[in-house]
């Protein structure tokens, strides 16, 4: 049942309410809000590091730092942020402000870092990057924390929550997919595409606009449904000494700790092999642009066919098996192709392997949706055992640690990416010349084991931890129907 509410809800009736199930018009606006999310990740993933070393000439240790540098300021943000927006008050409640302010500073920074002037010295071109990364980041933590915890808070149901993720996780895959079509069908095109400079600004520009959809669609989703959400607490502040209390409170929930420790571990797999992955189709499997394309879409459409699947499994099955076994197939499908090619047994006739690598991206992409999906669902779980052990509501906090989790972790990749392509002596500097540059055996060799098994073996380290979350479908009905009757006794 679908359940319209007012703003005059009382404490009690808005626990009620949370219950009932989300209508689909919710569900459809508030995923699209994730498209932004999906373009600006997919940007900084895949395209970034190319875009600094191959093209605007930046070392690979340079760009790699650039890109930690921003994010660990930004990471160590997000604490800040979401708390913050735990105990912010306004007649637009906790979440919705940061949606709305937060969108245009997110949109202009994404334009800008794809925008790099022409002639700046490598000191300029870091320091550049690192400004316009970290207003971006900022902007992104602005937007997504509020944003996320509105799908945590919006409903109590076990399995509503989940497919609210779904929504939201397949929509951004959708960025995703709009970004490697933009990127490489549409502005990357060519023999030379990948390394036209001037091509990266318009797909700045063009990403810039679907953040500022995005934003609309997250806040109209908002709106409808404030009455459903917790208000901030009538002791909220974000004085020094209680952040600190907080930040190191969270940790106190041992759902929270085996979620965070197995988002690094997985993270730093997947920020490594995502920050390498267009070196490695260009260079490596040396794959024209219009089949580097096919290969990150194959990517971004492997979601879309998880997504069902996942949601499907997920009412039948317990979270925690379902996110390990799909952290597992996306932990073995990277790792087992420039294996076999540098064992010889791969084969080498275009026609042949690129089918290959696309029903291999595909079967990634299904195996990474499964996992975003449960790890997500299971965070929101953890925010209630959090409020049942501690009486508190800290969503926002919750979805910062994981934020600070994933960046920090992403960044760690990204500047292990940086490192590991000057360690095999990528010519970064001859590519951006625009040299006709032919890899060496040992720097192709080299690329193809760190950018596919090494990220794959530092992944697994994520589907592990996980084995050690507690916290089931029983358990959370148990804790729910506890919360239900301290709130009725308020």
């Amino acid at each position: 049942m679908t359940l319209r509410l007012d703003d005059t809800l009382d404490s009690q009736s808005r626990a009620s309410a949370r219950q009932a199930k989300v209508g689909i018009g919710f569900k459809l606006f508030y995923g699209a809000g994730a498209l932004g999310d999906g373009v600006t990740n997919t940007a900084l993933n895949f395209f970034l590091l190319f875009y600094l070393t191959s093209v605007c000439g930046l070392s690979g240790t340079v760009a790699g730092t650039a890109l930690l540098l921003g994010l660990v300021i930004d990471a160590v943000a997000d604490p800040a942020i979401g708390l913050l927006s735990d105990n912010t008050r306004s007649r637009f409640g906790r979440r919705l402000p940061y949606i709305v302010l937060s969108t245009l500073p997110l949109a202009l920074s994404f334009a800008l870092l794809f925008s790099i002037p022409e002639g700046l010295s490598q000191t300029a071109l870091m320091v550049y990057a690192v400004g316009c990364g970290l207003v971006l980041r900022l902007g992104l933590s602005f937007f997504t924390l509020p944003y996320t915890s509105v799908g945590a808070e919006v409903t109590d149901n076990y399995e509503d929550r989940s497919s609210i993720v779904s929504y939201r996780v397949s929509f951004s895959m959708i960025g995703t997919f709009l970004a490697i079509a933009l990127g490489l069908g549409v502005f990357m095109t060519g023999p030379n595409g990948l390394l036209n400079r001037a091509a990266y600004a318009g797909f700045g520009w063009a990403g810039a606009a679907i953040i500022v959809l995005a934003g609309v669609c997250a806040a109209i989703a908002t709106r409808r449904v404030l009455p459903r959400l917790h208000k901030a607490e009538a002791t909220g502040d974000v004085a020094p000494g209680r952040f600190v209390r907080e930040i190191l409170g969270i940790f106190r929930s041992p759902s929270f700790v085996v979620l965070f420790i197995g988002t690094i571990a997985f993270c730093i797999g997947q920020g490594m092999a995502g920050a390498m992955a267009i070196h490695l189709n260009h260079y490596f499997w040396k794959l024209p642009a219009s089949s580097v394309q096919l290969v990150l879409l194959a990517l971004a459409v492997g979601p879309l066919i998880g997504a069902p699947i996942a949601a499907l499994l997920g009412k039948r099955i317990e979270k925690k098996p379902l996110a390990i076994g799909s952290m597992m197939v996306f932990v073995f499908a990277p790792l087992w192709p420039p294996l076999a090619a540098i064992a010889g047994v791969m084969p080498t006739d275009p026609a042949v392997l690129l089918p290959i690598l696309l029903v291999n991206s595909l079967v990634t992409g299904a195996g990474l949706i499964g996992g975003a999906i449960c790890a997500q669902s299971m965070m929101a779980d953890a925010a209630d055992e959090y409020e049942f052990l501690f009486g508190a509501r800290r969503e926002g906090l919750f979805y910062a640690g994981l934020s600070f989790a994933f960046k920090t972790a992403s960044g760690i990749g990204g500047f292990l990416a940086g490192i590991a392509l000057d360690l095999i002596r990528f010519p970064a500097k001859e590519v951006a010349g625009g040299a006709d540059v032919l890899l060496t055996q040992a720097t192709h060799i080299g690329l193809g084991l760190v950018a596919g098994p090494l990220p794959a073996l530092i992944t697994l380290l994520g589907p592990i931890a996980l084995f050690f979350y507690g916290l089931t479908r029983r358990k959370h009905q148990a804790i729910l129907a506890e919360l239900e009757r301290r709130r009725a006794c308020r």
